[in-house]
């Protein structure tokens, strides 16, 4: 085979509408032209023109009985359909406790650590006694938790 041939040849898909019929005219006149003269188009041309009679056998069958009226009896019924479950209020929420008593038992020891961080000995922060020449009244922000109570003094 030369290059010249197989340079200016059409794409299969001409080919295939030639055969399809959606090629028409001078166009269709050049391509049974070209694939006279070129082999591998005309090879290509014989193919789709050998599969299209085969694929016309197979058009021309048809089958005279009705495969629904014979299978559908062989089939087992179809399962009623359920009927949809009344739909309870708390019903879907127990699926909520295991994460609920997670989260609540970690901020619980979130909150007794920083307790435990802020207070230094872990004993529960009793408020100041107020004093009358207190310079500090109680609730007046202080610089540290020692500085407010009137034990740290």
């Amino acid at each position: 085979m030369n290059d010249e041939t197989t340079a200016d040849c059409p794409r299969i898909e001409d080919i295939s509408a030639l055969m399809d019929g959606q090629l028409q005219g001078r166009a269709a006149q050049a391509l049974r032209a070209h694939a006279a003269r070129c082999p591998l188009c005309g090879a290509a041309l014989n193919d789709f023109t050998a599969m299209s009679a085969q694929l016309q056998v197979l058009r021309e069958d048809r089958l005279d009985l009705d495969l629904a009226a014979i299978v559908g009896p062989r089939l087992p019924p179809r399962a009623a359909p359920r009927g949809k479950r009344p739909r309870r209020v708390w019903g879907e929420l127990w699926q909520f406790a295991p994460g609920g008593l997670a989260g609540a038992a970690a901020l619980a020891a979130g909150a007794y650590l920083g307790l435990m961080l802020v207070a230094g000995s872990g004993a529960a922060l009793r408020p100041a006694a107020m004093t009358v020449f207190d310079a500090a009244p109680p609730g007046a922000v202080c610089a540290g938790l020692p500085m407010c109570s009137p034990r740290g003094r």
